[in-house]
């Protein structure tokens, strides 16, 4: 996406996740769940800050 000229930003990040080479399934799937949870909550701040 190229935003228009002189248009504002938002630019949200949250701490990095580690997963682990020798990871099993059940932790690969709650660091997925984890992600979504970070990706979800993002999202939701990024809404509220935007329509401010």
């Amino acid at each position: 996406m190229v935003p228009y000229p002189f248009s504002r930003g938002l630019i949200l990040y949250g701490s990095p996740l580690w997963v682990s080479r020798e990871a099993e399934d059940a932790s690969l799937e709650a660091t997925r769940m984890e992600l979504e949870t970070v990706l979800n909550r993002l999202t939701d701040q990024a809404e509220r800050d935007v329509i401010r």
